[in-house]
């Protein structure tokens, strides 16, 4: 598995498995992380990304994806790299790492573009349309 991975690639002194934690434990370890990072192949919604953004952090996902597509789509925060490619990656993430007010600046603006595009409200009245628009179409 990946701690095995850690071990092969000479890193398991920096990284940390933590097995599974309940919610409110991931949500406290994941405030005290400086950026999220995802940029897995498929993710056809993201809502690890828009739970990181909403705790301040600055997400990276994978360009061509839908979730992080989207959520990129709907203000700054979010940051696309091309799935697989390992160089891109780790420059964004030092780029990230290495100038701590663009890092602050980031996470707040993942904040305020989740507080206005992903609340309950907001996917309530939108699920609502649909379905209105769906039914009306289907009497005509």
């Amino acid at each position: 598995g990946l701690e095995r991975l850690a071990v092969e690639l000479g890193v398991s002194d920096r990284v940390r498995f933590l097995g599974q934690l309940p919610h409110s434990d991931a949500v406290a370890r994941a405030a005290a992380c400086d950026l999220f990072v995802m940029p897995g192949v498929e993710e056809p919604f993201g809502v690890a990304f828009v739970e990181a953004m909403a705790a301040g952090l600055p997400a990276i996902g994978g360009r061509g994806e839908g979730g992080p597509e989207d959520i990129a789509a709907a203000g700054p925060g979010m940051v696309l790299v091309e799935p697989g490619d390992t160089v891109e990656l780790a420059s964004v993430i030092e780029r990230l790492t290495a100038d701590r007010s663009e890092l602050t600046r980031l996470g707040a603006a993942a904040r305020e573009t989740v507080a206005a595009n992903f609340t309950w409200d907001r996917t309530g009245s939108e699920t609502v349309a649909a379905y209105r628009a769906a039914l009306s179409a289907r009497r005509t």
